[in-house]
């Protein structure tokens, strides 16, 4: 017998797969970041497999969290048809992606103030270029609410054209890192394609990993049928093990030839890999939805609060021009069992800070807001 669901249990695992996707990305975000700070250099051991499949998950958290940004947005994109709802919705896109932007060269600026930077040195102009994370969640955004645009514009599919992009920034990543870009363009623009600026994110490339969340995305939230949800995870299970499977065996390869291996360290086929990893947990978290019928509401807020999450730890852990961070303090002098503790603690601090931040903004700003006005009221009345 067909199995019938219903369309609230059609969004209902529709949301929960998105929450869940958000949650995890942030929250692997948080452990690397506070390891990173924490582990002493003597546990970090280059010739450990322990350490080095370590090292390849955690290099698996931004592509996660790119992910799932461009996935979400995927979603939201095509919630509508209607011209005048995607023009509402485009003009929140643009407002949020300009503030990721902003908040991104914020947290990176040399001094408190940005009309003092009188002895600013070119190091500090050139870190402060950088493109970091949220520089290219901004931008990548842009670029994907442009090509959603002029699909509508031109009644074509979006999808197709953002698989084909994240698909080539991913193949021609490693000709593009080759070029010399800082001599033929300014520090501000030469960041965003080459690492030798000091960039840990540009756009070849990561920025393939938010536009293939944002073609997923996309897919996803037009069709209408439950078991779409399987083909989704079926397509991204065969994509992910064919990249990985291909990586592997240039590796081997690479192996044969040279007798040397590059993988951890220039080889493409390092980020081969994880782009199929990627989709193999994208493939896992479709699958999980389906059978799950709630998740906890801490969860969703966290998952709703990912940015607020994202700017607070990385505060608190590395510091900034506002305030100093625990690496001043405890920068990787912890053993192995003390990391874990501080990865805890982290962790439940988020959670803490996403419930508090959530109970504001549900509660007491409104709140606030309601007073306000109607003081306003009677003070013009």
């Amino acid at each position: 017998m067909t199995q019938i669901v219903s369309q609230k249990d059609l969004t209902s695992s529709r949301v929960i797969f998105i929450d869940l996707l958000r949650f995890v990305a942030i929250f692997m975000m948080v452990h690397g970041h506070t390891v990173d700070v924490l582990l002493s250099y003597d546990h970090r051991l280059p010739g450990s497999v322990g350490f080095n499949t370590w090292l390849f998950f955690r290099g698996l958290t931004a592509p996660l969290f790119l992910f799932a940004s461009g996935f979400v947005y995927g979603v939201r994109f095509r919630r509508t048809d209607s011209p005048e709802k995607f023009k509402l919705i485009s003009r929140k896109t643009i407002r949020r992606a300009l503030l990721i932007i902003v908040i991104g060269y914020l947290m990176k600026s040399p001094t408190p103030s940005p009309f003092h930077w009188t002895h600013v040195t070119y190091q500090m102009i050139q870190l402060f270029f950088a493109v970091d994370i949220l520089q290219l969640i901004g931008v990548s955004l842009l670029i994907l609410l442009g090509i959603e645009t002029i699909a509508r514009r031109f009644k074509f599919d979006a999808i197709k054209p953002l698989l084909g992009i994240s698909f080539l920034f991913l193949m021609f990543h490693p000709i593009v890192k080759l070029i010399e870009w800082e001599h033929w363009l300014p520090l501000s623009l030469s960041s965003w394609f080459s690492q030798a600026t000091g960039s840990l994110f540009p756009l070849f490339p990561w920025g393939a990993y938010l536009f293939l969340g944002g073609a997923l995305g996309i897919y996803f939230q037009r069709k209408s049928y439950f078991t779409d949800l399987i083909t989704l995870s079926k397509v991204q299970l065969k994509f992910g093990i064919i990249f990985i499977v291909g990586a592997l065996g240039l590796n081997f390869f690479e192996l044969l030839i040279f007798n040397n291996s590059s993988f951890w360290t220039i080889s493409p086929n390092l980020v081969y890999s994880r782009f199929g990893t990627v989709l193999i947990f994208g493939s896992l978290f479709a699958l999980v939805s389906i059978s799950i019928k709630s998740i906890p509401q801490f969860l969703r807020n966290a998952s709703k609060n990912s940015l607020e999450i994202y700017v607070l730890h990385v505060m608190i852990l590395y510091g900034s021009s506002w305030n100093l961070g625990v690496k001043s303090f405890l920068g990787n002098n912890l053993n192995v069992i003390k990391t874990i503790i501080g990865v805890i603690l982290m962790i439940g601090l988020m959670i803490l800070f996403s419930e508090g931040l959530t109970k504001f903004n549900n509660v007491i700003y409104p709140k606030w807001k309601s007073k306000i006005l109607s003081r306003l009221k009677k003070e013009k009345g």
